[in-house]
């Protein structure tokens, strides 16, 4: 099939060799099983045995349908008529009334390697006008990286080169999508072997023109990426903007970074990799999320010329998250046009894994939360609610939030429980993406397959999965030793209760504190006898893992690796050789622990 393409902006190729399917610290998040842990391998937030809940308890969350397969983003076509991505498949869904129609709407040949998929959508209806007006078409946009070779996972199986991540605008007709017209077409290859950092969120902005969210793409070093002496842009690292029918934006903040393309497509730069970005509806400014790489991930306010700093910078720049030495100055980025380098509005030192940003633009489930920003992340299925100030520039927690805000003041998160106040929901599995609905709900997609909505109690028409959730974590650091163990799991029963999983039976019990070296797990070393169990609880506000190994080791992961254990839930594990058996947590590795087993 000829595509029409408007804009072609190619680099040079690289060779693509693929031995790794990984997930890459923290902003290397839609990936498939790993099996090499060598980088700091990525697990996935699980969904919560119980379901996902609430902090609110006049809410509910109801399960609008699963069995999706690793879906990507959503856009509503209609009230109860939601078209969703599919990262690895490369169909794009249809949901009518909680039913995944049986025939996709687009069946797209994708390459697959860790970010690498289908990964956004956005829908715009035209309205109907006179003669040279609109002309009542819907479009459907879509981003994807696209198979070298017509076949699914042809990268990873064959070593098939991508064609490139591309963006393409169809037309919405009789429930299917029709007419491609190739809008952006940039490499899908990186220089360091990885297919990570591909971005892919595409918004329909207040000015009706296309946003699209593209990363460094494994780790592109242009003078996009502020590196002085680099290459010139080549279209990645950034926002990039253009109308719907694929033309430079002509307006009068125009031109941002230059005239001539790829800088005129540029809406902002500098910026590592994002999955989440949204217009506020009061102000019409972008704000988007950044992920940083095992420190730094962000909530950004993104104007035009935005600079976010990356390579030299992550996070906010005083604090020096990077080097820790050698400190960073507004002099070592580079600047086009109207750039403009500009702090973050909020930051966590330890990373999240930070994705999906949406503001609801509803009354629905209160005033209260109306026009707040709602923020997701991969690691620990966690939903946050963030507030802004009167100007709406920057984010300030109003007097609807409790707990400890006065270390939230400096809008840093140094310790991970300073999370607490921020937690709205829980237990979703990674979030991939958050929309509002025609109704006015919250809606939820997870990584894991399903998609949740959030609603008013009173209207709620099932029996709701959650009522108010307790984001306090298991384990109570005030006044404790680090050494003394005083956790239940989500039961409610003691831990070796042989009433509550066979897999714990007289299981040696182990607490997951928090991020502090050898004293992370209590208590460690733990001495056992062969044949027992240990049972590791994580009484922290934020996921960890318990992996085999030390980090960046040569066979780190392979005698055993949790995943991600979300707070208050446990892993359990029988040892049955006598041995030393070190391990880590991959999102945290200073955390360590060791497991001697006579």
């Amino acid at each position: 099939m000829r595509y029409k393409s408007r804009f072609l902006i190619k680099v040079s190729r690289f060779t693509f060799m693929l031995f790794i399917t990984l997930i890459l610290v923290t902003s290397s998040i839609l990936v498939t099983t790993p099996v090499s842990l060598a980088f700091g391998a990525y697990a996935k937030a699980p969904i919560s045995p119980t379901g996902p809940t609430v902090s609110d308890e006049n809410l509910a969350v109801e399960k609008v349908v699963d069995g999706l397969d690793i879906p990507t983003s959503m856009a509503f076509l209609g009230p109860n008529d939601i078209l969703v991505t599919e990262k690895e498949t490369g169909k794009v869904k249809r949901i009518i009334n909680g039913q995944i129609q049986e025939t996709p709407l687009i069946d797209l040949d994708v390459a697959t390697s860790i970010e690498r998929g289908l990964l956004g959508i956005a829908v715009s209806k035209q309205q109907q006008g006179e003669a040279g007006q609109p002309d009542g078409k819907t479009y459907v946009f879509l981003s994807y990286t696209e198979s070298g070779n017509d076949e699914d996972g042809s990268d990873l199986e064959d070593g098939a080169e991508p064609l490139g991540n591309r963006l393409y605008r169809y037309e919405y007709v009789d429930g299917k999508l029709v007419n491609p017209i190739l809008l952006l077409d940039l490499t899908a290859n990186p220089p360091n072997d990885r297919g990570e950092h591909n971005g892919g969120k595409i918004r329909i902005g207040p000015d009706n023109n296309v946003y699209f969210m593209v990363g460094e793409v494994g780790g592109h070093r242009t003078q996009a990426q502020n590196v002085a002496d680099g290459p010139e842009p080549n279209g990645l690292g950034g926002v990039l903007r253009i109308t719907q029918d694929g033309d430079v934006v002509n307006d009068d903040i125009s031109p941002i970074f230059g005239d001539e393309i790829p800088l005129s497509l540029y809406y902002a730069m500098g910026i590592r990799n994002s999955f989440g970005m949204d217009f506020d509806p009061l102000t019409g400014n972008l704000w988007d999320t950044e992920n940083g790489p095992d420190t730094g991930d962000e909530i950004n306010l993104v104007f035009p010329g935005f600079n976010s700093g990356w390579v030299q910078v992550q996070g906010f720049m005083e604090d020096n998250l990077l080097t820790r030495d050698n400190a960073p100055s507004l002099d070592d980025l580079v600047y086009f046009g109207k750039s403009k380098y500009a702090d973050p509005k909020f930051a966590w030192e330890w990373p999240i894994g930070i994705t999906a940003l949406k503001f609801l633009n509803s009354d629905k489930l209160g005033t209260e939360y109306q026009n707040d920003m709602f923020v997701g992340d991969i690691n620990n299925g966690l939903l946050y609610r963030f507030t802004l100030n009167e100007a709406r520039n920057n984010i300030v927690l109003d007097s609807t939030y409790s707990g400890n805000l006065q270390a939230l003041e400096d809008n840093r998160i140094q310790n991970p429980k300073e999370n607490l106040p921020l937690i709205f929901g829980q237990g979703f599995g990674g979030i991939t993406d958050i929309q509002v609905g025609p109704d006015g709900y919250l809606y939820i997609l997870s990584y894991e397959g399903s998609l949740y909505k959030i609603l008013p109690l009173s209207e709620s028409t099932k029996n709701p999965i959650s009522g108010q959730s307790s984001n306090v974590p298991l384990y109570n650091e005030e006044g404790d030793d680090g050494n003394r163990l005083e956790v239940e799991d989500i039961t409610g029963q003691s831990i070796g209760d042989d009433s509550n999983n066979n897999n714990r039976v007289n299981s040696i019990p182990v607490a997951i504190i928090g991020i502090n070296g050898s004293k992370s797990y209590s208590p460690d070393p733990i001495e056992i006898q062969e044949g027992q169990t240990v049972t590791w609880y994580n009484g922290d506000s934020i996921s960890h893992t318990v992996t085999s190994g030390e980090d960046n080791g040569s066979d780190a992961g392979s005698g055993f690796d949790s995943d991600a254990i979300i707070p208050n839930q446990y892993y359990s594990l029988t040892f049955d050789e006598s041995g030393d058996y070190k391990y880590y947590c991959i999102y945290h590795p200073s955390m360590v622990g060791e497991v001697i087993v006579e």
